[in-house]
């Protein structure tokens, strides 16, 4: 998917939302996962809250998807909700936030697969293809991390 500047939305990247119904919904997030990427069955984008200065959120609704997902026990509420965010809200990337944590956070992600790996050989042996997935994904994490760093 694009930004409204029409660049690429990947993961890794810093997006800015605003204009969404929800107040909550409007802030800073980084990317988590885009549709692609290994070991992500999903079509929208996942994305985290983050602050200002990068730090990554660790509230109790920090979580959000692009294009945004409306849940509310109100079928009439709802139905406002995403009219008025496909109306009004709009994603960008933002290059000017420090994305050193978040380099951080997928590399922990990445040698948290360590284990995972290590089992699963173990049980199927190394090629297996739930091995080789494990694999991939552990790379994919480690460069996303080596690009925000870079």
């Amino acid at each position: 998917m694009l930004d409204k500047n029409g660049i690429e939305i990947k993961t890794g990247d810093v997006v800015e939302i605003t204009g969404a119904y929800f107040k909550n919904d409007n802030g800073l997030y980084f990317v988590e996962h885009s549709d692609g990427d290994p070991g992500w069955c999903g079509k929208d984008h996942s994305l985290r809250k983050i602050s200002k200065t990068g730090k990554i959120s660790t509230a109790k609704y920090n979580i959000c998807f692009w294009p945004i997902m409306v849940i509310t026990n109100s079928w009439m509420k709802r139905a406002e909700a995403k009219r008025w965010n496909a109306e009004h809200a709009e994603i960008v990337i933002r290059t000017d936030i420090d994305r050193s944590k978040i380099a951080e956070h997928f590399k922990e992600k990445a040698e948290g697969m360590d284990p995972e790996i290590e089992r699963l050989s173990w049980n199927f042996g190394h090629d297996c293809q739930c091995v080789k997935d494990q694999i991939e994904r552990k790379t994919f994490l480690e460069n996303v991390a080596k690009a925000l760093t870079a």
